[in-house]
């Protein structure tokens, strides 16, 4: 049986302190990193924080959506990072203004992604890394590829159950 409409959790916006909360946990700090990764000057990449405000809104508004339709269930960090990485390759928050054709967008996404995955395995006492082969096909799908939301997050689970040694079928 479900429960009338007004008994659901309803979405409550952030506050501007929360937002700007997310927004240099996740993005402040990792687009440095990501910079570093790049080997590019972080005063190079061009940040819209109106269109990151409105993943990290979306990304909230997933959360609660996930909480009522799947029954009190908790959105899973890596589900987390794969909605934010969804959105990310959508929306395209970031440009490196010397070089606008870089997939920026796509090498934040693989950036955050691989971080979340890593930390989910070792707290899950998992040995989780990425060879060259992988890391490759990933940015060809990043970059290239349409995935859903439900695609990355199938990607994260198959590479966390894959470093775990999964389950053979009978």
């Amino acid at each position: 049986m479900s429960l009338p409409l007004g008994h659901y959790t309803r979405y409550v916006p952030l506050t501007p302190q929360e937002r700007y909360a997310t927004y240099h946990d996740i993005f402040e700090v990792h687009i440095r990193k990501l910079a570093g990764w790049l080997k590019i000057n972080d005063n190079d990449i061009l940040c819209c924080k109106d269109v990151i405000f409105d993943i990290i809104e979306r990304v909230a508004k997933r959360r609660v959506y996930f909480c009522v339709f799947h029954e009190g269930l908790i959105m899973s960090e890596q589900n987390e990072i794969s909605h934010y990485c969804f959105w990310i390759l959508k929306l395209a928050p970031l440009v490196n203004k010397k070089n606008p054709d870089q997939h920026i967008n796509a090498f934040l996404a693989i950036f955050l992604f691989l971080n979340v995955l890593k930390r989910v395995g070792m707290a899950r006492g998992l040995q989780v890394s990425f060879n060259t082969g992988f890391l490759r096909h990933l940015t060809y799908a990043f970059v290239y590829r349409d995935l859903s939301k439900e695609a990355i997050m199938a990607i994260a689970d198959a590479l966390l159950t894959g470093a775990g040694g999964g389950n053979t079928a009978p």
